[in-house]
């Protein structure tokens, strides 16, 4: 019996030690195992990329260029024909339209506006004659003209054989269509057209191919 009593009294003695270190353990915080002796600190998360900046808008594309003109002033279109009388004699030779400003005086030639050149073998010719014919620039075609086709048998147009063939309009307004041109004539006799003073040649034919007191550029009747 008193064994058992001593048992039971050092039990009793005993607990209260152990509840005490059960509470003390419980109120301790946990402890943070260690770093590794050379293990580096995690680098912070890498930022997102910022967005490239949008690209400014380019030059705004020219507007198109109207198309120049061709050339200053109007056309004058048409054909060419030959007499009934003159398509007999059957001319042959270079066939040479030219358009001239329409003179004061009756007697003499105006000034040379535009001339073009076609070989004469099929009739009728179709000729189309604008500003792009002209050998003077800084003029404009327009206006009235005096439109003159000639086939000459040498083929110098500084001169007129006799038995040339030849043909006037007085009067064309730039802008006409359908202008119908008949060589209806024949040179009567020979004459040049590179009078040293530019005066009327023989026959009358009005002065040398002067313009303005400058000769005109060779191959221009």
């Amino acid at each position: 019996m008193s064994c058992a009593r001593f048992a039971m009294a050092a039990l009793l003695v005993s607990l209260p030690v152990a509840a005490c270190s059960k509470s003390d353990d419980a109120s301790k915080p946990s402890s943070v195992p260690p770093l590794a002796p050379n293990a580096a600190p995690s680098p912070p998360a890498a930022a997102p990329p910022a967005p490239a900046p949008a690209a400014p808008p380019g030059p705004a594309a020219p507007p198109a260029e109207a198309a120049a003109p061709t050339a200053a002033g109007g056309v004058i279109a048409g054909k060419i024909e030959l007499s009934k009388a003159i398509a007999k004699v059957k001319p042959k030779g270079t066939l040479f339209l030219t358009a001239r400003r329409i003179s004061d005086n009756p007697n003499v030639r105006g000034s040379l506006v535009a001339v073009k050149k076609f070989p004469a073998t099929t009739f009728p010719v179709e000729f189309s004659m604008s500003a792009a014919d002209m050998p003077f620039q800084g003029a404009s075609f327009d206006g009235e003209l005096t439109l003159t086709a000639r086939i000459d048998q040498d083929g110098d147009p500084l001169s007129r054989e006799k038995g040339d063939a030849h043909g006037t309009l007085p009067k064309v307004q730039v802008g006409a269509k359908d202008v119908r041109l008949t060589i209806d004539q024949l040179q009567k006799e020979a004459e040049s057209l590179t009078g040293p003073s530019g005066g009327a040649p023989p026959g009358g034919g009005g002065p040398g191919p002067m313009m303005g007191g400058s000769k005109l550029p060779p191959g221009h009747p």
